[in-house]
């Protein structure tokens, strides 16, 4: 077991009986996790409980778990599958994502007219997302954010990779045509 990554030495000492692996593979997935159901579900409380129901997910498959995917690949697939299910079972609320925190910080970054722009700017691309059906942003949102390569992706949504490739690029388009409007030049 002398080559194998870091991660398939977590998951080998978890199946062998150490508990503790489990608690490395939650810290380091964890941010990961609850950054995808918070940008799913636009709702920091909403994401926390689901970030808990995947890790519990993830717990009970663990022992199962083959590696036929990466390990962060299985664990996105478990966790957009938790938040899938809570859509189909209710209809989610229609709700602006909340603001950032917005205090300012005193050492020379963005002066204040720059910060507001670009946090309008930042609310407009927010709110463009949301106007994005469910799949071409949840597909935008592990290529740029989580910074996973369209293959992955594919085998998380268990989709084609070229229906994935189609919905980046018309998600990429009506991004741009619904920010560019708001950009200085952009069309009105």
């Amino acid at each position: 077991m002398e080559s194998l990554p870091e991660e398939q030495r977590w998951v080998a000492r978890f199946q062998a009986g150490d508990p503790a692996a489990f608690a490395r593979i939650m810290n380091h997935y964890e941010p990961y996790v609850l950054g995808l159901l918070w940008r799913m579900t636009g709702d920091r409380a909403k994401a926390e409980d689901l970030c808990q129901e995947s890790f519990i997910r993830i717990l009970k498959g663990l022992p199962h778990f083959r590696g036929e995917s990466s390990l962060k690949t299985w664990i996105f697939r478990i966790a957009h599958n938790t938040a899938t299910d809570l859509f189909r079972s209710a209809k989610p609320e229609a709700e602006p994502l909340e603001e950032a925190d917005s205090s300012s910080s005193s050492d020379g970054g963005p002066g204040p007219l720059e910060k507001i722009e670009g946090d309008q700017l930042r609310r407009r691309l927010e709110a463009a997302m949301e106007l994005l059906p469910e799949l071409p942003r949840t597909i935008l949102h592990l290529f740029y954010w989580d910074d996973l390569p369209v293959v992955q992706i594919a085998s998380v949504l268990k989709l084609p990779e070229g229906t994935v490739k189609t919905h980046l690029f018309r998600g990429r388009k009506a991004l741009r045509e619904s920010v560019q409007r708001y950009l200085p030049g952009g069309a009105q």
